[in-house]
């Protein structure tokens, strides 16, 4: 998904006007957009082949700030995305979707309560994504930085699709969330905040105080609606069958402010050109290969660095080779993997400490303990009757 969050700067957020129509039409074709699921089921349009599955370092900037408005210390941000802050300054890195879903777990640990879309929204400005945003705020006019934005967003999000439709008031911008983004409904503050955020960008772009006609959320409200209902200007639909913004025909034609429109085409050209070299080059990092491997066996410790490579079809001196460069290390991925299935098996419930122990590669439960005081500070149990503290409020 999103939370996916290449999304987060859908700069404009409204489509060119198109001729009066009954209902909605056939949306506007994206050809370099990845395919996607809405909410309600539907599948995306065409997709090249080889897709990227990382996501660029530059779209953890306003997340961290979130964070760091929650009271949580910049280091325990950096920790949980497993990429050294040094790493994610470089606009060239990548960042596997895993690390977006650790960080959003957590910022919806610390601050679920909170609205987390408006705070995400606030902290986004187009230019922090380099040439993607300087694309949208040199564009003529929102509903043309919409259309760029369809085509280009894949350099910033690969996963994350928008799709404009047509309507007989105006115009419908949904979001698309692929299957494997899952976990972002069940949160939902990761795809809430994409649409604020979309909002939240229009009215930057344009100068306006834009309010959205309509503005539906396709999981329950939460202690936050209210305030994430103020900051849209309208009441939002939630429990909805999709999560889309819509809004009249005039809002296309709102001008980007100080755009230089021939500067803007020649980003997009450029835009274009590298978007095009990115989806000739291998679909995932190291990082994100080997930590699929290792989540997919029953117990996590099994497995050595040679038996990873040789499942890579890669001799274990190039994999440990491969990961340096990305920045990371073998048991640096093992540790994570093992953190996040960790506190999956407690939320589920299901197992006692003891099992949990053993699935995760530990010689006992006293180790568990340790690692477990380790990665958030307090022992499992106190960690799980927190959770059921929450959940009984919520």
């Amino acid at each position: 998904m999103a939370v996916v969050i290449g999304s987060l700067l859908l700069a404009a957020d409204i489509a060119r006007p198109m001729p009066p129509a009954h209902g909605p039409r056939a949306p506007t074709r994206c050809p370099v957009a990845p395919p996607r699921v809405a909410a309600a089921g539907r599948a995306g349009p065409c997709w090249r082949a080889m897709r990227p599955q990382a996501l660029q370092s530059s779209l953890f900037r306003p997340l961290f700030h979130v964070g760091e408005s929650l009271g949580i210390p910049r280091a325990r941000l950096v920790e949980t995305v497993g990429v050294e802050e040094e790493q994610l300054a470089r606009p060239d890195v990548r960042v596997p979707y895993t690390a977006l879903q650790r960080l959003w777990a957590l910022l919806v640990e610390v601050g679920g309560t909170e609205p987390l879309a408006v705070r995400l929204a606030q902290a986004v400005e187009p230019t922090h994504v380099g040439l993607v945003g300087y694309v949208l705020v040199n564009s003529p006019d929102l509903g043309t930085s919409l259309q760029r934005y369809c085509r280009i967003n894949a350099l910033l999000d690969p996963r994350t699709q928008w799709r404009v439709l047509q309507t007989a008031g105006g115009m419908r911008v949904e979001l698309h969330l692929d299957p494997l983004d899952a976990w972002a409904p069940r949160l939902q503050h990761p795809p809430e905040g994409l649409l604020v955020t979309l909002v939240s960008s229009a009215r930057i772009l344009s100068g306006e105080d834009w309010r959205p006609t309509r503005v539906c959320f396709a999981h329950p409200r939460h202690a936050a609606s209210a305030a994430v209902e103020d900051f849209l200007g309208i009441a939002a639909e939630y429990d909805a069958s999709a999560y889309f913004v819509e809004g009249d025909a005039a809002a296309a034609r709102l001008p980007i402010r100080h755009a230089d429109i021939e500067l803007g085409n020649l980003l997009h050209a450029r835009a274009e050109a590298e978007l095009a070299e990115l989806l000739t080059h291998e679909a995932r990092s190291w990082r994100e290969r080997v930590e699929e491997v290792l989540a997919a066996q029953p117990r996590t410790g099994d497995l050595v660095p040679t038996d990873v490579a040789s499942r890579l079809a890669v001799s274990e001196r190039t994999l440990q080779r491969r990961l340096r460069e990305e920045g990371v290390t073998f048991a640096g991925l093992e540790d994570a993997v093992r953190r996040d299935r960790a506190f999956q098996f407690l939320r589920d419930g299901r197992l006692p400490h003891f099992e949990i122990a053993f699935l995760l590669g530990f010689s006992d439960p006293s180790a568990f303990t340790r690692a477990f005081r380790r990665w958030s500070g307090t022992t499992p149990g106190h960690w799980q009757q927190a959770q059921g503290a929450k959940d009984g409020s919520a």
